[in-house]
C-alpha cells in the first residue's frame, strides 16, 4: 500500500482536485487524514464566495426507518454512502436540503434554526426560531414543496425571525417558477447560490415558463397537488394531467419537462434568447432525470448500473397500485419498469419491499418528505389540548 504521507505535492493537488470536482467531500475529509501535507500541496481560495467545500451533488434519501442513519447518494459520481447521525437525536428534523445540508430545530421553545452539515458535523446556528405552525414547502438550501402554500419565510444567521418575504406584484410573477426552481434544487433568484453544479434559475426565463404553460393548457392552480402522487395518474376524466417541472444540469442548462397523459416533452430554456421562444429536445445525453411533484433531479445515468441515459423516471397511479415509468425520449415510448414505495412511515403500506434499488429510492426522493418534526410535536400538543365545552344560548 502506498505511503500517502510521501506523495509528491502535484499527485496530492490532483488527487485532492479530482475529489472536489465530484464533491465527495467524506473521501476529501479521509484524504486529509491521513495525507498531512495536504495543506502545503493545495492552493488557497482566493475568493470565499467559490463555494468548493460546500455539498451540492449530494441528496438525503429518507428510507423506511426511524434511526438517526440516513442513506445519502452523489448524484454525480453515483456513490451511495449511509451516515451515521446521532446529533440528529438531539434536535427537531425539520427538512433534508439538496446537498445533504439537514435543517434543524433546536427542542427547546423558541426552537432556533441549526443547519447541519453531515460530512463534517459543522453547525450553522440561527437566532430565528422556525415556524412551527406550518410545514416547510421551501427553503433557500430545502426542496420539497407541499400543498397550495403561498408564503415565502427565509432568515440569516443574525436574523431575528422567519421574515414572511412577500411582495404582491413581484411574487405573482414569478412564485410558480420560484416553487419549481427550489424543487429542482435551483433558486429563483439571480443573485443566491452560484456555484455551477447548482445554478440559480434567472429571472430572464420566468416568461419561457408561462409561456409553456400557456401553450399546455398547465393550470398553476392545480400543478402543487396535497395528494401529489394520485395527482399524478393517467386517469381518465382527471382534468389536470398536463404538468411542468425543472431540472438543471451539471454544465447550468435548464431543461423544461411537459407530463402530459402518456407521453413527455423536454424543451431547453436557453437563457441568452432573450423571447418567449423554447427549443424542443430528444436528448439530454447520458443524464437521466428523475421527476416528482416535491422533487426533481439530474444523474448522471453512466455511474448507476439499473439507470438507462436519456430516460425520464416517475411515480404514477393506473389502478389501485402505484407504480414507477421510464420514459424514453428519443423513442418517445412508456414502459413500468418497477413497484414504488409509497410512504416513509414504516406503519403504511408500501408496495415495494426492501432492499430498494437505486432506481425505487431515487423516485421515492422525488415523491415522498418527511413531515417536518416540529409540526408533528406542534400537532401532537394541540390534540391533547382538552376539548372546550360550548355553551348555547336559550
Amino acid at each position: 500500500m502506498a505511503d500517502w504521507a510521501s506523495l509528491p505535492a502535484e499527485l496530492v493537488r490532483r488527487i485532492a482536485h479530482c475529489l472536489l470536482y465530484s464533491n465527495d467531500l467524506d473521501c476529501y475529509m479521509d484524504f486529509r487524514a491521513v495525507c498531512p501535507n495536504w495543506r502545503s500541496a493545495t492552493d488557497d481560495p482566493n475568493n470565499s464566495t467559490k463555494l468548493r467545500f460546500r455539498p451540492f451533488r449530494w441528496i438525503v434519501v429518507d428510507e423506511v426507518s426511524e434511526t438517526h442513519s440516513r442513506l445519502l447518494i452523489n448524484t454525480f459520481s453515483g456513490r451511495v454512502i449511509r451516515k451515521d447521525l446521532p446529533l440528529l437525536s438531539k434536535y427537531f428534523v425539520v427538512a433534508a436540503t439538496l446537498g445533504g445540508f439537514f435543517v434543524l430545530a433546536n427542542k427547546e421553545p423558541p426552537h432556533p434554526a441549526v443547519v447541519l452539515t453531515p460530512f463534517t458535523g459543522h453547525m450553522i446556528r440561527y437566532k430565528a426560531a422556525v415556524p412551527s405552525y406550518v410545514d416547510i414547502s421551501g427553503a433557500a438550501l430545502s426542496g420539497p414543496f407541499t400543498g397550495n402554500c403561498y408564503e415565502q419565510y427565509k432568515a440569516v444567521p443574525d436574523s431575528d425571525s422567519f421574515a414572511l418575504d412577500f411582495d404582491d406584484e413581484e411574487w405573482g410573477r414569478t412564485f410558480v417558477s420560484m416553487r419549481l426552481a427550489v424543487a429542482s434544487g435551483m433558486c429563483a433568484f439571480d443573485n443566491w447560490q452560484t456555484t455551477v453544479a447548482v445554478p440559480p434559475l434567472p429571472l430572464s426565463l420566468v416568461p419561457k415558463i408561462s409561456y409553456l404553460m400557456r401553450l399546455y393548457a398547465i393550470d398553476p392552480d392545480k400543478m402543487f397537488s396535497d395528494k401529489p402522487v394520485t395527482a399524478f395518474a393517467d386517469l381518465p376524466g382527471t382534468g389536470d394531467a398536463n404538468h411542468l417541472f425543472l431540472v438543471a444540469s451539471d454544465d447550468g442548462e435548464v431543461f423544461a419537462i411537459i407530463k402530459l397523459q402518456q407521453h413527455l416533452k423536454v424543451f431547453w430554456l436557453d437563457n441568452d434568447n432573450r423571447s418567449e421562444e423554447v427549443e424542443p429536445v430528444k436528448s439530454i445525453g447520458d443524464r437521466a432525470i428523475f421527476i416528482g411533484y416535491r422533487r426533481c433531479i439530474s444523474v448522471s445515468a453512466n455511474k448507476f448500473l439499473s439507470i438507462v441515459a436519456n430516460s425520464a423516471y416517475y411515480v404514477k397511479s393506473t389502478d389501485s397500485s402505484l407504480a414507477i415509468y421510464k420514459y424514453d425520449l428519443e423513442e418517445e415510448k412508456e414502459e413500468r419498469v418497477s413497484e414504488a414505495i409509497d410512504s416513509l412511515n414504516q406503519g403504511r403500506l408500501s408496495f415495494a419491499k426492501p432492499p430498494f434499488t437505486i432506481v425505487q429510492l431515487l423516485s421515492s426522493y422525488t415523491v415522498n418528505v418527511r413531515e417536518s418534526q416540529l409540526l408533528e410535536m406542534e400537532k401532537l400538543k394541540r390534540q391533547q389540548l382538552p376539548s372546550v365545552p360550548v355553551v348555547r344560548g336559550h
